[in-house]
């Protein structure tokens, strides 16, 4: 580790001493989030503790904690997240971060049991154990969640523009940062979409939540369009080519560029993101009037015919 994160890593600790010092102080996930160290992006997934930060190579990873605190990755103990904190009402305090760049995927099992599918270019951040009375994470990303039911604990999904509560079910939310645009998909259960501007709103199965440029709007969906990412492939009806290639500029890791011609098609069909990229903009193109080129590390997507 370089004196770099080193520093980071103390400025963190010294940050979780003032929370300790403040008992009637209950840490905000999203607070914590925005205070904790970033580094700059790097080729391996990250799974950030409080004492160091791990680097997992290979394009997707599974990593799991239980109730006594082991993380395991990849099926291969590394750490043991609660041996700085024998004192459970701490343990909930102590928050790691979990870094998947673009071109890589990985699954969070947290110690509650519910499971967090996390696609490329995501951040996670979460407690070492939740609290007695509420399981709440940080997201700017893309996430599938299977929640673990527990009727005494609402878990929350934050992000930048909204909080998703549930008791147990399954949904979508993909929420980055950098985009214009936040959605929930939820496939069972129900969940309740709180936004900053102080909207609530309550879905049923088999409908979106979308948030754009502070205009909200919900409507019924195949909700197997927008879950199936998890499983590498990609279903996309009447959509801007624009969204499908960010999209997969952002699963593979690399660079796409097209101009608006480009951008303003719209295409319906389904990808295997299995298969490799130059193969899937084969496929592409047989459905869009389009070529593309590669030029060094980057692919250029041009229009052709009228």
């Amino acid at each position: 580790m370089d004196g770099c994160c080193q520093c980071h890593c103390f400025d963190y600790i010294l940050y979780f001493i003032d929370i300790y010092t403040n008992v009637n102080k209950t840490p905000d996930v999203e607070a914590i989030a925005r205070e904790m160290a970033v580094t700059p992006e790097a080729d391996d997934i990250q799974l950030v503790l409080p004492d160091k930060q791990i680097p997992i190579s290979g394009q997707e990873s599974q990593i799991e904690y239980d109730a006594k605190g082991t993380v395991v990755v990849n099926s291969e103990k590394i750490a043991d997240a609660f041996q700085s904190s024998a004192n459970s009402s701490k343990r909930s305090l102590e928050f790691n971060q979990l870094i998947v760049p673009n071109g890589k995927r990985s699954t969070l099992i947290l110690e509650d049991g519910t499971k967090v599918w996390v696609n490329a270019g995501s951040r996670i951040v979460y407690p070492v154990a939740f609290a007695d009375k509420k399981r709440e994470i940080y997201v700017n990303g893309e996430v599938f969640l299977e929640v673990a039911p527990d009727k005494n604990r609402p878990f929350v999904v934050k992000t930048k523009e909204m909080d998703v509560q549930v008791l147990g079910t399954s949904f979508n939310v993909m929420a980055y940062e950098t985009d214009e645009s936040a959605s929930v998909v939820l496939v069972t259960g129900s969940v309740q979409v709180d936004t900053r501007d102080d909207e609530d709103f309550r879905l049923e199965p088999n409908r979106m939540f979308s948030y754009h440029k502070g205009e909200c709007d919900i409507k019924d969906v195949n909700v197997n369009d927008y879950i199936l990412w998890k499983d590498g492939l990609y279903t996309y009806r009447s959509e801007h080519l624009s969204v499908i290639l960010d999209r997969l500029s952002r699963y593979y890791g690399k660079k796409i560029s097209y101009k608006s011609d480009v951008a303003d098609l719209r295409c319906s069909g389904k990808l295997d993101m299995q298969e490799d990229l130059e193969v899937v903009l084969d496929g592409l193109s047989q459905t869009a009037p389009i070529l593309y080129k590669k030029i060094g590390e980057e692919y250029i997507l041009v229009k052709v015919g009228k």
